[in-house]
């Protein structure tokens, strides 16, 4: 769904030749190091194996998940490869009946919780309803830079500009370009805040994503 008018920002706008030969990033980055925590299973901390392993079937990912697994760019026009609608009905139910137990780290994962964000993303009615349960329950609790990312999607979708500067469409020309942000300037601390690599690192990830 197309509700906004793309622009490019300034120095923040496409990105070039030598900026894409240093779209780099090592084990040791604060934000690959942070979604890597996030993301461990390895301690088998999760309380519902059933619901995990459908949600990693419906969404099609494997577990372990390598980090980054987050890298907060999506370009318009990747539709996400997910055909679940099964459990896009089941996580309907969920956001919707009081009381009921949210798929989130302690019951799913962190890759479970990694599935939710990928089967939500492509329905704004059920995104917004996740979100808002991805929020309270926490950074603890559900990956910061799929919320994030989220929620970029989402103030675009509502008419308003995006602040972590995830979502970048693809222009006429094929240069990847970003939506309306608010803030620019301070988008790194926000992104940093969010476990997302640097604005210009995403960037030159999406320019060689599309």
């Amino acid at each position: 769904m197309r509700l906004f008018h793309v622009v490019a920002l300034s120095a923040l706008s496409a990105v070039s030749a030598p900026a894409q030969a240093q779209c780099t990033w090592t084990a040791k980055d604060a934000w690959v190091k942070r979604q890597a925590e996030f993301f461990d299973d390895s301690k088998h901390e999760w309380s519902n194996d059933s619901l995990r392993t459908a949600l990693l079937e419906a969404a099609g990912l494997s577990a372990p998940l390598a980090a980054p697994v987050q890298h907060g760019v999506f370009v318009e026009g990747r539709a996400p490869a997910i055909n679940a609608p099964a459990m896009l009905d089941r996580l309907k139910q969920l956001a919707s009946t009081r009381g009921s137990v949210w798929p989130t780290r302690s019951v799913v994962g962190g890759a479970g919780t990694h599935a939710v964000y990928l089967l939500v993303r492509g329905d704004t009615g059920l995104a917004r309803a996740a979100l808002h349960r991805m929020m309270e329950a926490g950074p603890s609790e559900s990956p910061a830079a799929d919320v994030a990312t989220l929620e970029d999607q989402l103030r675009l979708a509502w008419g308003r500009k995006q602040i972590y500067g995830t979502q970048k469409p693809s222009g006429a020309d094929g240069r990847v370009i970003l939506a309306p942000m608010e803030d620019s300037v301070h988008a790194d601390l926000r992104r940093e805040d969010a476990g997302l690599p640097p604005f210009r690192l995403g960037l030159c990830m999406a320019a060689k994503a599309r």
